[in-house]
């Protein structure tokens, strides 16, 4: 009788270790392909430009839950002496002193347009008080690198974004960063386009340049 048991019961070992190794192959598809969902949406996040960079990338200053994508209608006036959104993180400081943001080494603006631009776009920074000594301020946009001239005594520091140099999207993320050497006092950032068939003589001697290089703010990418 005892034979007879174990002669019946043994076969079916051999039958479960397949079974068992299809389960466990199975479970392991399930788990890949469960984690590689969720590394997806960790790198392909489904929110707001807004809460991108400030959130995730470290990028601006302020999150500003009303102003999802940054956006911008030229010509602006920013009031660097509110907490907007467009503000980089990095440069920026945190407190408002006497009607002015203090800017100091590397800091600007990220922002996008509803529309891109079809003329050159005037960037001018107000400033409180005039640095001493301060004829130029080296800054880069989208990349590329041009200078910002100083204007009316060092009050204004003045710049032409050519049309060429705006992201393609207009609803792409544009970055302008300053190398500022000597703190700035700003009280306010004007963006205003030019109708190029006018005779300025204020805009038409600003120097710009297009030579890439390299960016490095925040944790931008």
């Amino acid at each position: 009788m005892t034979a007879n048991a174990s002669s019946t019961i043994s076969p079916s070992l051999p039958q479960q270790q397949p079974i068992l190794r299809i389960l466990l192959i199975g479970l392991l598809v399930v788990l890949s392909g469960y984690y590689i969902w969720v590394l997806y949406k960790a790198i392909t996040p489904n929110v707001s430009l807004a809460y991108k960079t400030y959130y995730i990338k470290n990028q601006t200053l302020y999150w500003q839950p009303k102003q999802p994508n940054l956006a911008l209608m030229l010509p602006t006036t920013l009031k660097t002496t509110t907490n907007i959104a467009n503000l980089s993180r990095a440069g920026w400081s945190i407190d408002v002193s006497n009607n002015m943001r203090q800017l100091n080494q590397q800091g600007g603006l990220y922002f996008t347009l509803l529309t891109t631009p079809t003329t050159k776009v005037k960037i001018t920074f107000n400033l409180a008080k005039a640095p001493l000594s301060l004829k130029s301020i080296p800054f880069t946009f989208n990349n590329h690198q041009g200078l910002l001239v100083s204007q009316n005594q060092g009050k204004h520091f003045v710049a032409l974004l050519p049309t060429q140099q705006f992201a393609s999207s207009a609803r792409q993320l544009q970055s302008l960063i300053l190398n500022v050497t000597t703190p700035l006092q700003v009280t306010s950032i004007n963006l205003t386009p030019i109708d190029t068939n006018t005779s300025d003589t204020n805009t038409s001697i600003l120097p710009h340049t297009t030579g890439l290089i390299n960016q490095h703010i925040g944790n931008q990418q």
